[in-house]
């Protein structure tokens, strides 16, 4: 027999897993003229909010600016406000 208990549990389980976002790399486009930049938050494991990095992609190539391995929302924060400083600057910056 299943108990009260176990029922509760398991419904309380599965409300916390369907409610919780898988995570995918997220990333910035920003252009500026006929230039164009992207800002990435991109994540080492699917469904995992760390270990994160934030990507920089530029015509001359691909650098990591900053990494986090334990602090969630670390990466996500960066990376907005880069984009911001970026706005700032006079680049056109959307979410793809």
């Amino acid at each position: 027999m299943i108990s009260i208990k176990k029922i509760a549990l398991t419904v309380t389980c599965s409300s916390i897993l369907l409610a919780t976002p898988l995570l995918a790399n997220e990333t910035y486009v920003c252009t500026h003229g006929n230039q164009e930049r992207q800002i990435s938050v991109v994540y080492a494991n699917d469904g995992q909010a760390v270990p994160c990095e934030v990507t920089y992609t530029k015509m001359s190539g691909t650098e990591s600016l900053w990494r986090a391995d334990n602090k969630v929302g670390y990466c996500e924060e960066k990376a907005e406000a880069f984009v911001e400083k970026q706005r700032a600057w006079g680049w056109d910056c959307a979410k793809k």
